[in-house]
């Protein structure tokens, strides 16, 4: 993040202003002002709204200044995680789901035929080739699976897990078993953990609930004094990898390929599953309600979500009563929307692509035409204005981010005390993928819902007023008839 002191500096270039001349419109002291300039000085809170004025800001130069003025007082591994979980979206939203232009040839030998009599492999020229040659003869058996203790700091084992997911060819089970980090204050927010679970998200999202990773504490700090620490279980073999994974020891007895899958398992009874799956739309509405506190709602998602104003009556309308499982998705949809209209905080960010598609739908992007009906014109209209009415007064945070920033096959709900919860929505391109994916861990927990809270005061993201006359301007516009 741009410092605060850059940032005025930059303002005052392109106002044309000198030092001198902001000194005396505003009133702020010149020496004070130039320390701040130069970064030796907090500026007060209470001269930063006489610069604001007289600087004549843009709403959006303005909350850029605010979001890099309050950035001064926080730790810096709050900026850094609310950093890091921002690049993970963004390439989220990035993410290529297109088939690939080719696919990978076939073998050109076995496993025995490029290992020979080797055990030993050494540089990452001989070990890339061969976990993948492990990975490959794998995935021909019917019941594939693969046991890892690999961190997801590896790129290499990742980067090929995510690979093989994305472009269809990776039907194994695979468990994962990651060492968080158990240093630091239990108050902070631990980087090492964060980026861990950034790099396994993706894999999670594309595996179609085929990867189930597991986590304990440990104290990573300490160096490793196995030469091998980490390892890699097939039906076939067993590898163990150095640290830095350009080593790698293979074993194929079944005497050793058994102990590696017992030990295996003897360590997942003493880890905790750091996911939980679930493609049941009854159950994933549950889990909406799981992720959402007593008195505040925190939700990212492409559409805005309306929940404040579905009563009784708006739930039996649009709700598809020939489901075989209608009562009771219509009793959890009752009961998450109930909390919704009464919760203290309400937060929903979303970004006008998405606002358009319901404007012009009137479809749910997290619940398809086949369990919700879509709303009618007049319906959409009043929801609109009524979001737009609360964004006004307060009552609800809504805000349009700027497109690119969250994935638009995604949803996500946060919360202080109860977990988060990744949906994927109609537009998530492996449709037979669906799925909830929610997590517990306190940490992550707290950098994620930081994220989301700080949302608001972005520069990226739209201003109240603004968000509410994109709002309006869609309500008013005309609307297509649905049939």
């Amino acid at each position: 993040m741009q410092l605060f002191s850059q940032y005025l500096r930059d303002l005052l270039q392109a106002k044309g202003l000198t030092v001198s001349a902001l000194s005396r419109l505003s009133g702020v002291e010149r020496t004070a002002l130039s320390k701040t300039l130069t970064g030796q000085r907090v500026l007060p809170y209470a001269a930063l709204d006489d610069l604001i004025y007289h600087l004549r800001l843009t709403p959006g130069e303005e909350r850029r200044l605010r979001s890099y003025y309050d950035a001064q007082f926080e730790k810096d591994g709050l900026r850094q995680s609310r950093e890091i979980v921002g690049r993970l979206f963004s390439n989220l939203a990035r993410l290529d789901f297109v088939a690939p232009a080719f696919e990978e040839s076939r073998l050109l030998l076995d496993l025995d035929g490029y290992a020979g009599p080797r055990s030993i492999f050494s540089g990452a020229s001989n070990v890339h080739p061969l976990l993948r040659m492990i990975l490959s003869q794998e995935l021909t058996r019917p019941d594939a699976r693969v046991e890892l203790t690999v961190p997801p700091t590896d790129i290499f084992l990742n980067d090929e897990l995510l690979r093989r997911y994305l472009d269809g060819r990776m039907g194994a089970q695979v468990r994962q078993i990651i060492a968080f980090d158990a240093s630091g204050a239990a108050e902070d927010i631990n980087l090492h953990n964060l980026e861990c679970f950034c790099r396994i998200l993706p894999i999670c999202l594309l595996s179609k609930r085929n990867y189930h990773p597991y986590y304990y504490y440990d104290s990573i700090a300490a160096r490793y004094t196995d030469p091998f620490p980490y390892f890699l279980v097939t039906h076939s073999c067993a590898v163990c990898l150095s640290e830095d994974g350009s080593q790698a020891m293979l074993l194929r007895g079944t005497d050793q390929v058994e102990q590696y899958h017992r030990h295996f398992q003897s360590l997942l009874e003493r880890c905790r599953p750091l996911t939980q799956y679930t493609a049941d739309p009854v159950e994933i509405l549950e889990s909406y309600d799981a992720s959402t506190d007593e008195d505040g709602f925190y939700m990212v998602m492409d559409q805005p979500c309306f929940g404040r104003f579905y009563d009784e009556a708006t739930i039996g309308r649009y709700l598809r009563s020939e489901l075989p499982f209608y009562d009771r998705l219509e009793a959890v949809a009752q009961k998450r929307f109930s909390r919704l209209r009464t919760t203290e905080q309400f937060y929903t960010l979303f970004t006008r692509s998405g606002l358009e598609r319901f404007q012009a739908s009137g479809s749910l992007d997290d619940f398809p035409v086949a369990f919700v009906a879509p709303f009618p014109p007049e319906q959409r209209r009043q929801l609109m204005l009524a979001l737009a009415g609360h964004i006004r007064s307060g009552d609800i945070t809504g805000r349009i981010l700027e497109s690119g920033a969250f994935p638009d096959y995604l949803s996500m709900t946060t919360s202080r005390r109860s977990g988060i919860g990744f949906f994927t929505t109609e537009r998530f391109p492996l449709q037979d993928g669906f799925c909830s994916i929610q997590i517990r861990e306190p940490n992550l927990c707290r950098a994620f819902h930081g994220w989301v809270i700080h949302l608001p005061n972005d520069p990226q993201v739209l201003s109240a007023q603004e968000t509410a006359e994109v709002l309006e301007q869609l309500a008013r516009s005309e609307m297509p008839c649905t049939t």
